[in-house]
């Protein structure tokens, strides 16, 4: 187990990535808000807090209704994106978290959600220490895996 923002998470053997478990939700202060349908422009960096795998992150809040489908795109040119989601009904499963489906090193999670609430968009990077600038889209539907290399790859 580890911590990130201050949240329980857990690494399964095999898997390269911590996944999101049930814990505290962190400080509403830190948190950034987002909508269905809406991009954000953010950058992680120093300022932003670090996880026990030395990697920054940022969380976003969203409000979900039971049974619906959204997609989220995360893309950097400065470093390999992460994604994860938690809240009401995600018990820490590899279903809600995503490394490389937007394209080689962006992120792209498509998921349905199991119940009404508030959900954190976790913001985070493959990388130990990857800092750098990011869009954070949230679109309401699913996309299809993206096949697209990112401009760090060229």
């Amino acid at each position: 187990m580890h911590t990130l923002l201050g949240l329980t998470v857990l690494v399964l053997a095999g898997a390269s990535r911590p996944l999101a478990a049930q814990a505290p939700r962190p400080d509403s202060s830190t948190a950034r808000a987002i909508g269905i349908g809406r991009s954000a422009v953010g950058a992680l960096g120093k300022g932003d807090a670090l996880s026990a795998d030395s990697t920054y992150v940022e969380s976003w809040t969203l409000l979900g209704q039971a049974g619906q489908t959204i997609t989220i795109d995360l893309v950097s040119a400065d470093f390999d994106s992460y994604v994860m989601l938690r809240g009401p009904g995600i018990r820490g499963s590899r279903d809600y978290s995503d490394d490389d489906s937007g394209g080689t090193c962006n992120a792209r999670l498509t998921v349905t959600f199991p119940q009404n609430g508030e959900y954190d968009i976790i913001v985070n990077t493959a990388g130990k220490l990857e800092t750098g600038d990011f869009t954070l889209t949230v679109a309401a539907g699913s996309k299809p895996k993206s096949l697209t290399r990112c401009s760090r790859d060229r």
